[in-house]
Order: structure tokens, then C-alpha cells, then sequence
């Protein structure tokens, strides 16, 4: 093809073909190498990887925090890998090979909840409800911001804001920058879920049975609607739509403009533990205590599959091209299709997944309880 340009063009249009054919390689790369630096990999909390997984991938490598273990899930940005362990200590490892390129340990905490990497800085939140930002080469500390209370969900970040929510029933906008507070959002009762932004709006399900709609720019509240219970899921945002589940065992669908109910899906009621549905505009698939994993029609909210598991899936699941990647308490990775539901890969290797998966340059990264940080990747 480059040839037929070559000669049937005049020298300004190939020069013109030819920087199209650089854009759209530059392009392509950039989408196999996409960073991961949000807990549900971008603002929207799609959880929907940019490439698809190679095939034929197995375990790839594996990563040890001594003596603790990961509940959080990592964010991945430029080749390295970012995650705090329960017993406080902030973990850098090449996502290429496992190695460690920095650890930082904070005393007298843990990370629970995912981080996010932005502009070259990480904002993390330990159990003692501290909200950090750390410099991305070495893991020191730019500026610590005490919230005052536990704090369960990962910090998102929006256009210089770190916003956090908190068990307080507080939604805290922070300078990026500085950690100074900019605005706050309070409900009367708790917040566990990831604050996810679109179109200048904050949503945000609360424990008071509602979602919450907030001005990102001032935190004033925008409009609410009623969700029949506390949440137990962070909104994944695909379009104009809204999905997410309450602790009741209720999955909602909604449009966001206006606010309102487009249908609900039952199941057995949840835990405490934060989850989120994996969503494209194709099929929103979600994780259920009750052992299933369960993929539905974005539209109609009826099932496209049900597929029972061994165990159940507290770890969120992610969308990777034509697959659904994820882990289970009991200690199993699985891959199924996407299409179908369908096993395609799984394996057996024992602690506890309660973190989700995190996906760049074609690998799956995990965390287990059991300290053992786990890259799913290309066998060949």
C-alpha cells in the first residue's frame, strides 16, 4: 500500500498520507500500552480495558509483600505498578518483570482502598482515614490531609481535584496540589462508594438509600434520586446511563439526564464490600454473592448470561477485548467470554481475592490477601 501512495500522489498529499499513517500507528500504540492509573481504570469506572489480553497467558509473575496482604487494587501507569498492602506499606513494581522499584512503609496504618496516579503524583487513602499524596519516583510524601473519619473507596481525581468519600457522610473535594479542602458534600449517612465524574458531575450512592448527583466545581448537590437502600456498588457510567448495585441485592439501571429508574435486577442480597459492575454499551457484567457472575442487556437490564462460580466474586470483574477477567474469595483467577459466559482459562492458587484487577500493555494485575501480587500475561 505505501507504495501505490508513493506513486499515484503528489508529494504533498504523501506527506499528508503519511502523517495519517503515523497518527494512526501512534494511536494504535497508545491503546495497547493504555495506563491504568484510576481503581476502575478511567473516571467512569467502566472497568473496560483499552486492548484485549494476548493469547495463549498464563501467570506471568509474582510479587510478595512479606508478611502482609493486598486488598487493594492497583494502578498501573508508564510500565510500573502502584498498590499499598494492608500493613501499610506502599508497593513500586515494574509491570514488565515483578521487580521492585520502590517501597515505602507508612507506620501505624494499611491500604484497603485502590490509589490514583495522576500528573506524576499518587493519592491514596489508608484505614486511618489519611489521604496522601506521594511523589511517583520514590514514594515521599508531598502533603498528607486528614479526613477524620474511616475511609473505605479509592480517591478519584478530576481536573486538580482529589475527591474522597468518606464514612462520615462527607464528599471532600482536595486540591491536587496542595491538600487544602475546596468544598465538601455531606448526606447523613455514610459514603463507601468511588466517587465516579462525568459531565461535570459528581455520582456518588449513598448509605442513605440514594445517588447522589454534586457539582464538581462547587459541591453543590444537584439532584438525588431514591435507590431503595444503602449502596453496595460505584456507578459505572457508559453514555448517558448509570449502573450500579445496593447492599439489598439490587442492580439499577438509570439515565442520568434526567435521573431516573430505567430497570432494576434482583438478586441475593450483598455484603459491605464495595463492587462495581465491568460496563460497555454491549453488556454490563457483575459479580453476585449468591456465586454467579452475570452479564446483562444495558438496555432491558435482562440477563445475556448466568454463569455459577465455585465461590463468590468480591473481586470486581474487568472487560479485556472479548474476555471478563476476575478473581474469587476462594483463591481462583478466571477468565470467561464475554459473549457467553463460557470459561476460556482459570487458576487454582489459594489465599483470598477481594481487589479487582488492573489491566495494561496486555497484563492483568491482582492483589491476594495472602501477599502475593499476581500478573496475568503472554505465555509465549
Amino acid at each position: 500500500m505505501s507504495k501505490r501512495i508513493e506513486h499515484c500522489r503528489p508529494p504533498r498529499l504523501r506527506r499528508s498520507a503519511i502523517a495519517v499513517i503515523a497518527v494512526l500507528l501512534a494511536l494504535a500504540v497508545e491503546q495497547v500500552h493504555a495506563d491504568w492509573p484510576l481503581v476502575r481504570g478511567d473516571a467512569n469506572a467502566t472497568g473496560v480495558a483499552s486492548a484485549a489480553l494476548p493469547s495463549p497467558f498464563d501467570v506471568a509473575w509474582t510479587y510478595n509483600a512479606e508478611d502482609s496482604g493486598f486488598e487493594a487494587t492497583a494502578s498501573i501507569v508508564d510500565g510500573v505498578v502502584y498498590v499499598g498492602d494492608v500493613d501499610g506499606t506502599f508497593h513500586a513494581v515494574k509491570l514488565s518483570d515483578g521487580s521492585s522499584v520502590w517501597k515505602k512503609k507508612f507506620e501505624d496504618t494499611g491500604f484497603v482502598a485502590g490509589s490514583a496516579v495522576v500528573d506524576g503524583k499518587i493519592y491514596c487513602v489508608d484505614y486511618n482515614g489519611i489521604v496522601r499524596c506521594l511523589k511517583i519516583e520514590d514514594g515521599s510524601q508531598v502533603w498528607e490531609f486528614n479526613s477524620d473519619t474511616s475511609l473505605y473507596a479509592a480517591p478519584n481525581v478530576h481536573e486538580g481535584l482529589v475527591l474522597i468519600a468518606g464514612d462520615s457522610g462527607e464528599l471532600i473535594a482536595v486540591d491536587a496540589a496542595s491538600g487544602a479542602v475546596r468544598w465538601r458534600f455531606t448526606i447523613d449517612q455514610p459514603l463507601r462508594c468511588w466517587p465516579t465524574v462525568v459531565a461535570e458531575r459528581v455520582l456518588v450512592a449513598g448509605c442513605d438509600g440514594k445517588l447522589h448527583l454534586v457539582d464538581v466545581n462547587t459541591g453543590e448537590g444537584v439532584e438525588n434520586i431514591d435507590i431503595g437502600g444503602p449502596a453496595d456498588g460505584m456507578p459505572a457510567v457508559v453514555g448517558d446511563r448509570v449502573f450500579f448495585c445496593t447492599a439489598g441485592g439490587v442492580f439499577h439501571g438509570m439515565t442520568i439526564k434526567p435521573l431516573e429508574s430505567l430497570w432494576t435486577y434482583g438478586h441475593k442480597g450483598q455484603g459491605e464490600e464495595i463492587h462495581a459492575a465491568a460496563a460497555t454499551d454491549k453488556s454490563i457484567v457483575l459479580g453476585t454473592h449468591d456465586k454467579r457472575m452475570v452479564a446483562l442487556d444495558p438496555a432491558t437490564g435482562k440477563p445475556q448470561w448466568d454463569v455459577p462460580l465455585k465461590s463468590r466474586a468480591e473481586s470486581s470483574p474487568i472487560i479485556a477485548g472479548e474476555l471478563v477477567f476476575f478473581g474469587t474469595v476462594r483463591g481462583r483467577l478466571q477468565a470467561v467470554e464475554l459473549s457467553s459466559g463460557k470459561e476460556v482459562w482459570n487458576a487454582e492458587v489459594g489465599g483470598r481475592f477481594t481487589a479487582s484487577p488492573a489491566v495494561s500493555d496486555g497484563k492483568v494485575v491482582i492483589g491476594n490477601d495472602d501477599g502475593t501480587l499476581y500478573c496475568i500475561g503472554a505465555t509465549k
